[in-house]
């Protein structure tokens, strides 16, 4: 079967054509194409060459840890976004793209070093027809919540370098005569924990590559154009639906919060498998342990991947479900609370949704809480989720409801804002069983630490130990001080990053996941 529609909106200035034609319904039915034996390879080729510099997304099969992984180790990924010449995607998302890691350093003891990093190169992709073409790329982007890449290079966290971790090596400086004598002190310090600083990235993380050099495609296959427009019943049963629901949700005190921003149709089954397969897990419920739990994770760095999610109401009506999808630490998730509504669209169950991408965590002092900070360009996160269940084999079909009477600026309940092209995301789901990928969360793959709780305990002293001589001190306080307000006034006027023709997210608005291009002919995975 044929997938019939994919999510639009694009993350490039120079896809705003394409995406317009998207929503008015422009473009050619994957599905008549499928049925009608169409060959679309080459029918508007007009681009010879990717240029470098433009960037795309992969999706890992293989894992790598900084501990185990050797250089010259083989890795494998999925291609999820490609890279586009033209303004338009020039592989089918699917494709295998291969590397291998060119060098790797480990923590171990922290006796030489208290961060870890990772250089992998991907050097050949496998195109549709088993060719091997080569490419020269560098990793660039890590869509994770702790590592961070500095030119091709994945760097690990420093673990002391974490709430915990800073507490700790200020109470040095107490005002005391001996403060390593204080037996509070000696206490808090015998039961450290810091998150673990050596790089673990599993199956299913997402990494941007970019191109160091030109790569060649004249000769491969056109990825075909998809219509996103409804036919006018379910367009009609949508529109419907709607009158007279709020578009923002409230919070318990009636303030405005997130957009609704998704409809989802299908049973409630088949919701469920949707976000399992997609490897999303529904929060826990706030309480005494949940709360004990969320702190500890922030004071660690660490990961709670069912946190509980605030509850919101929709028409005055709390949510039915919230999932999420977390990282490898507190402060960065996506999440979507769904509301079920008593109208149906095409006869199956309509569910309303708002998603937001959450990017950091901070105590608020004016909350009295800690609250997250979120993505404020919405759009880019629905479309992830839309890859999410579409990777799963979950999704029937994509469309696209404009919303003209929406803002394209809002703030949320604690004053993030939030941007939007005001489309309504209407995903048709269907029955799946894929199994999901492994996640941060789950048992790794491959050795990614010492596995002797005492071998951990005495890298834990040990780094702390290093960081209060290093760094435990008034010189370097003064030094990271002048270092981040540098850096706070290099960056003053930066609104957002510069555009490097790079996606905002492994998403492509053309393509819907997973598919193959086949001779010319698009089919599903």
């Amino acid at each position: 079967m044929c997938p019939l529609t994919a999510s639009d909106r694009g993350s490039r200035v120079e896809m705003k054509g394409l995406r317009s034609a998207a929503r008015i319904g422009v473009g050619v039915s994957l599905l008549a194409l499928c049925l009608l034996g169409v060959a679309v390879g080459g029918a508007w080729a007009n681009c010879q060459t990717v240029l470098a510099g433009k960037s795309f997304w992969i999706r890992l099969q293989d894992p790598v840890a900084s501990y185990s992984t050797k250089p010259g180790t083989r890795v494998r990924a999925l291609l999820i976004q490609s890279p586009e010449c033209d303004g338009w995607p020039v592989f089918p998302a699917g494709l295998e793209v291969d590397g291998e890691v060119v060098a790797a350093r480990k923590v171990g003891l922290g006796l030489i070093h208290d961060t870890a990093f990772l250089e992998v190169q991907f050097n050949q992709l496998v195109t549709t027809n088993g060719e091997v073409l080569p490419i020269a790329s560098e990793v660039v982007e890590i869509d994770n919540a702790r590592e961070t890449v500095r030119r091709g290079v994945i760097r690990g966290i420093r673990a002391t370098n974490t709430p915990q971790g800073r507490i700790t090596s200020g109470l040095i400086h107490l005002p005391t005569y001996n403060p390593y004598g204080d037996v509070t002190l000696m206490v808090y310090r015998a039961f450290t924990v810091l998150p673990e600083p050596e790089i673990y990235l599993p199956p299913g993380t997402d990494l941007r590559l970019q191109l160091n050099v030109p790569l060649y495609v004249g000769d491969q296959p056109e990825v075909p154009r998809v219509s996103f427009a409804m036919d006018e019943y379910e367009r009609g049963d949508v529109e419907m639906m709607l009158k007279g629901k709020d578009a923002r949700t409230t919070t318990g005190k009636g303030k405005e919060a997130d957009l609704v921003n998704m409809l989802l149709v299908g049973s409630g089954k088949e919701l469920a498998q949707a976000f399992h397969a997609s490897g999303w897990v529904e929060s826990d419920k706030t309480s005494t342990k949940s709360v004990f739990r969320q702190m500890g994770a922030f004071l660690t760095y660490s990961n709670y991947p069912a946190a509980p999610i605030s509850e919101q109401y929709l028409d005055g009506q709390g949510q039915n479900w919230a999932w999420q999808k977390s990282f490898n630490a507190y402060g960065k998730r996506e999440h979507l609370r769904i509301w079920e509504q008593p109208e149906t669209v095409q006869g199956k169950t309509a569910w309303l949704g708002a998603y937001t991408r959450e990017t950091s965590a901070a105590l608020s002092v004016k909350n009295k809480k800690f609250i997250h900070h979120i993505d404020r360009n919405l759009d880019e996160g629905v479309n992830m989720l839309v890859r999410d269940l579409s990777l799963a084999g979950c999704v029937k079909a994509v469309h696209l409801l404009p919303r003209a009477e929406l803002p394209q600026l809002m703030t949320n309940a604690t004053g993030d804002e939030m941007r939007t092209d005001g489309m309504l995301t209407v995903v048709e789901l269907q029955g799946c069983e894929s199994p999901r990928e492994a996640s941060a969360s789950g048992k790794p793959l491959i050795p990614m630490r010492p596995k002797s709780r005492v071998t951990r305990y005495l890298r834990t002293q040990i780094l702390c130990y290093k960081s209060d001589v290093v760094r435990g001190n008034i010189l370097y306080s003064v030094f990271d001080l002048l270092r981040m307000g540098f850096h706070s006034l290099r960056h003053r006027h930066d609104v957002e990053a510069e555009d490097d023709g790079a996606p905002l997210s492994p998403v492509s608005p053309q393509t819907l996941f997973p598919q193959f291009a086949v001779n010319g002919v698009v089919i599903e995975k």
